[in-house]
């Protein structure tokens, strides 16, 4: 079902479907029809203009080669392209989050963020993700006056402003990663009543996708992908804070 709800989305987006006559339009719909049921894959470039529509855009110095560079150096799959297609959306969206420095301002969008805990080490990690927590908001959640100190149990702090309330967070001691840290941040579009929550998608890896949404773009994008992405702090995928 995911797969031919995809592709009749994207023959939307291309305009398929105009006709001349109802005989016409008839014969067509049924080829249609017997087209989706065979299809098991979607093209890159398909991929490329859904995600467009749902404001999804990569920097200017972002090209395809890169894309596919980086796909196979995560994945070691020597089909690339293939692979992107045999996986629609589900590959593609972590690049969205990604970051290189041949690209200005490194990251590859401010859509969104690709992360793994082990990538808390060393910890001044915690102070990048928060920037970047804020950068994907679009101005909504702005953090400012991040801090990260270290108190005489060996435990780490960070503490932090966030449109304009100051909050202090324990971590974990030091050398040892806190993923409480990343649901607290689930907590904040409530307190701070935003419009838009933070959200969260995996495909089955250690690695994630955090992004921003409100219900409505949520509902779109896992209705034009067929992507399941959660919001932040649904799924049990971190501990809950013990202070």
């Amino acid at each position: 079902m995911r797969k031919i709800t995809i592709i009749l989305i994207v023959m939307g987006l291309f305009g398929f479907g105009g006709c001349k006559s109802k005989k016409t339009q008839h014969k067509k719909a049924e080829t249609s029809k017997e087209e989706i049921v065979k299809v098991d894959s979607l093209s890159y470039d398909e991929q490329i203009i859904v995600f467009k529509t749902l404001g999804y855009e990569f920097a200017d110095k972002v090209t395809k080669e890169m894309i596919l560079r980086d796909v196979y150096e995560m994945t070691w799959e020597e089909e690339t392209e293939q692979h992107i297609e045999k996986n629609p959306f589900s590959v593609l969206y972590y690049f969205y989050g990604w970051r290189d420095p041949e690209v200005p301002n490194y990251n590859y969008t401010d859509k969104c963020l690709w992360f793994d805990l082990e990538f808390f080490d060393p910890n001044s990690q915690y102070k990048w993700f928060m920037e970047r927590m804020g950068a994907i908001t679009n101005g909504e959640i702005k953090f400012e006056n991040i801090e990260i100190s270290t108190d005489r149990n060996n435990y780490e702090w960070i503490s932090f402003d966030v449109n304009g309330v100051k909050k202090k967070w324990k971590l974990e001691k030091s050398g040892y990663i806190a993923d409480s840290y990343v649901q607290r941040f689930s907590y904040l579009p409530t307190e701070l009543k935003t419009k838009g929550r933070y959200t969260y998608f995996d495909n089955g890896g250690q690695q994630w996708v955090i992004d921003y949404a409100t219900d409505k773009e949520q509902e779109e994008f896992n209705k034009l992908t067929g992507l399941k992405r959660e919001w932040l702090g649904e799924g049990n995928h971190f501990s809950e804070p013990k202070e």
